[in-house]
């Protein structure tokens, strides 16, 4: 069953109050409309509303990375990543929120559910949230790095806590290291939209001028995280891994000097063992002692000489 293409509305043009699901055409200026991206209707309605098609594919296309346009006029389109925090998903499959603000009218689309939107809308119905759209705009981008910032934080922890391992979980920081690559894809792209955004500053952010600074440096701030958090992975993997080739060389070097001890024994019990007739000392019953104390005396030189040579 196909999602509705109508999730939420408020105007914010003469006070702050919900909308009902608007009729096909204009949508009203001053107002805030949150649709489903993937509906089947959202494409048709948002042709019915104005939109031009470049903005609409901007708004509803597949799979993109954050940035930000500006369309003229005081219009822009802002595309944005949040951690996926819904039921039975990975956090770092990041959700996209589109917002596109043309003639007044700001909407966003969504394909899964966000929380930083959730909780807007929560706020809004509380009576509390924002009083105008551009501290929508604002609150949507600061609720998204919150929730990055809460995701990536413990990762120090984890981290941390395999570095003091004897023996590091080499799954455990696998795991993490493709998790900050993934963020990671977004997260600058996002750090250039938003600062694009600040270059541009459509008239609608005028005033919002400074939260869009402390966004810029909380994105600056959870980019400079995730490479720090990629080095110390690759720091301490590098490092189990030159742990593990010590270990090796270490037991591959002491196989080595016992086989160079018992080397000339195996020559010699090899060249004794030969069953042919004149071998010496065969008819002597203090041989095999005699021989027995010779490899004992043989070992003892040659442990001698290897110390000497500080081969152990």
């Amino acid at each position: 069953m196909t999602a509705p293409f109508f999730i939420d509305a408020w105007s914010f043009s003469q006070g702050v109050h919900q909308l009902p699901e608007p009729a096909p055409g204009p949508l009203q200026a001053g107002a805030w409309y949150h649709f489903q991206r993937d509906a089947e209707a959202t494409c048709e309605r948002l042709e019915l509303a104005g939109i031009p098609e470049s903005a609409i594919d901007g708004v509803l296309a597949e799979d993109t990375r954050p940035r930000f346009e500006s369309l003229g006029d005081g219009n822009f389109l802002l595309i944005l990543r949040g951690v996926n925090l819904n039921q039975g998903e990975q956090p770092d499959d990041m959700l996209s929120i589109r917002i596109l603000y043309y003639d007044g009218v700001l909407i966003s689309t969504r394909k899964l559910p966000s929380r930083a939107i959730a909780d807007i809308r929560r706020e809004l119905e509380q009576g509390k949230g924002p009083d105008d759209l551009g501290a929508v705009v604002v609150d949507i981008i600061e609720k998204l790095h919150e929730r990055i910032e809460d995701f990536v934080e413990p990762f120090d922890a984890t981290i941390a806590a395999q570095e003091e391992e004897p023996e590091a979980d080499n799954a455990v920081l696998m795991s993490l290291n493709k998790r900050l690559i993934k963020l990671r894809r977004f997260l600058k792209p996002q750090r250039y939209a938003i600062e694009a955004m600040i270059d541009s500053l459509p008239p609608l952010l005028a005033d919002d001028r400074f939260d869009l600074a402390n966004a810029r440096d909380t994105i600056q701030r959870i980019n400079e995280s995730v490479d720090f958090y990629l080095e110390h992975v690759g720091m301490v993997q590098q490092y189990q891994t030159h742990q593990h080739t010590e270990k090796v060389n270490r037991n591959t070097y002491l196989l080595s000097i016992i086989s160079g001890i018992f080397l000339p024994i195996s020559f010699l019990t090899g060249l004794l063992g030969v069953n042919i007739g004149g071998m010496p000392g065969v008819d002597n019953p203090l041989a095999f002692a005699l021989f027995c104390t010779f490899m004992v005396v043989l070992v003892a030189v040659e442990l001698v000489v290897l110390k000497r040579w500080r081969f152990i």
